[in-house]
């Protein structure tokens, strides 16, 4: 009988297991290191991370109900809500119940929101150009599938409807 082939990257609860060759922990480390420089270069305009995530998704998708902007967002109902009162009151987006059921809040991007989205896109596309420097479209194909995967293996995958 074959003797099973050892992981290069075994669990955690593995005795082979090395912190360093832990791909979660390589994906923790490299999205923290993407948000503190998201977050540095949208400061310099005024604006923050949960501003890039919502105002990109409203230009993608307008209107979304603040539920679908929760769920895709990761970012809890009743953050986002705060969140959206704020950009609301900025001006960024607009809130109204939906037409075909009030108990449902739709949130619309603005001429301001647009605006700033356009500006946030600058500061996105300058961190996206330094992050991906080196690989080519067909990995950038199969980072997203196996993004994708491991995110639906957790179960929260925004991707799975």
């Amino acid at each position: 009988m074959a003797k099973p082939k050892k992981s290069l990257h075994p669990a955690p609860d593995d005795p082979a297991f090395i912190l360093d060759r832990y791909p979660l922990y390589a994906l923790n480390r490299t999205s923290a290191v993407y948000v503190e420089e998201m977050s540095k270069a949208l400061k310099t305009i005024g604006m923050d991370q949960p501003h890039w995530r919502v105002l990109t998704l409203l230009e993608d998708t307008n209107p979304s109900t603040v539920s679908d902007i929760s769920r895709r967002t990761i970012i809890k109902m009743s953050t986002i809500t705060r969140i959206l009162i704020r950009m609301e009151a900025e001006g960024l987006v607009r809130r109204a119940p939906s037409a075909d059921d009030s108990r449902v809040t739709e949130v619309y991007i603005t001429a301001a929101g647009r605006a700033a989205v356009e500006r946030v896109k600058q500061v996105g596309g300058r961190i996206y150009r330094k992050a991906i420097k080196g690989l080519s479209d067909d990995d950038l194909t199969r980072l997203m599938h196996v993004l994708k995967v491991i995110e639906g293996n957790l179960g929260r995958s925004p991707y799975l409807d």
